[in-house]
């Protein structure tokens, strides 16, 4: 029986992959996104694959909510399309405040390159809500906020428990030479 079982959820994972790539193909093999390689998001994770991570995530948590899956999914790839690094940019601009403005810029970019509806506009927009004031409209505003915090912290904890595993790899291999 759990055999059955695990099959079954291994072809809806299937299923659901292949939903969610149909529903953003046309975003993620524009030009532009492949543009957001450049620059570094959380540690050793690209701009891009930050957002895949989030429209990913949160594609699966609005369709199991019965939610706007496809608005979410859209969305959450283009949430960051800001198209410079923020870590050098308020050296740059004088805007110390990247957290807070940056919504608007992925927004506008999103804007000039794709058709999007209300509520993907929204989301994109609310997605770092409560640090930008007004409050999101929807369920999907409010989840992507999660599923966006929820992510860098992941490839943040990813990079420093690899670079701690390292290290104590080293240390205890040298401690085992002076033995």
């Amino acid at each position: 029986m759990q055999h059955i079982v695990m099959r079954r959820a291994q072809k809806l994972r299937n299923d659901w992959k292949k939903e969610y790539y149909e529903t953003v193909r046309d975003i993620i093999e524009h030009p532009v996104m492949q543009e957001m390689r450049k620059y570094q998001q959380h540690c050793h994770t690209d701009c891009l694959q930050h957002c895949v991570n989030v429209s990913y995530h949160n594609y699966l948590i609005c369709r199991v909510l019965r939610l706007d899956a496809r608005a979410a999914a859209r969305a959450g790839l283009l949430h960051d399309l800001f198209l410079y690094d923020w870590r050098l940019h308020a050296g740059i601009t004088g805007d110390r405040f990247h957290a807070m403005t940056h919504p608007r810029r992925a927004l506008r970019n999103a804007e000039k390159y794709f058709m999007l509806s209300e509520l993907e506009k929204d989301i994109i927009l609310k997605h770092m809500w409560p640090l930008t004031v007004i409050p999101p409209k929807s369920l999907e505003s409010l989840i992507i906020g999660i599923v966006d915090k929820t992510c860098g912290l992941f490839e943040i904890s990813e990079f420093y428990s690899e670079k701690w595993m390292a290290e104590t790899s080293q240390k205890l291999s040298g401690r085992k030479k002076e033995r």
